[in-house]
């Protein structure tokens, strides 16, 4: 095995078992790392990129894939439903107000999450 070591630091950032020849990146904790084109012994040296795979998923465009549309439907139907109850039996407060903002926000992080991770 070759130990990846992050050039600059000496963090260890994994193993591999070959480095094939051209551009080679390996990935750690959500950070991309490029190979230099060193090896010492059995130790390949890689500069870490400014590219973060959970940073450009959460920011990026995500247009619908086939049957999302139909899941985010249900989801906001749902919260819908409880909407309308919480606005029926909760007396007017702030208590109510976040109730309805988080509501919101729950249909919005529940539909992300689909978005982004199918």
């Amino acid at each position: 095995m070759i130990k990846c070591v992050e050039l600059g630091t000496g963090n260890l950032i994994g193993e591999v078992e070959s480095i094939p020849n051209g551009n080679f990146e390996h990935i750690y904790n959500d950070f991309t790392y490029r190979f230099r084109h060193m090896i010492v012994g059995e130790v390949a040296f890689f500069t870490k990129n400014r590219y973060n795979v959970t940073i450009e998923n959460n920011f990026s465009y995500h247009s619908p894939k086939e049957g999302q549309p139909q899941k985010y439907e249900q989801i906001r139907n749902a919260a819908k439903e409880l909407a309308y109850m919480l606005e029926e039996s909760v007396p007017y407060s702030r208590e109510k107000s976040l109730a309805m903002t988080n509501l919101e926000q729950a249909v919005f992080w529940a539909n992300a999450g689909i978005a982004r991770n199918e």
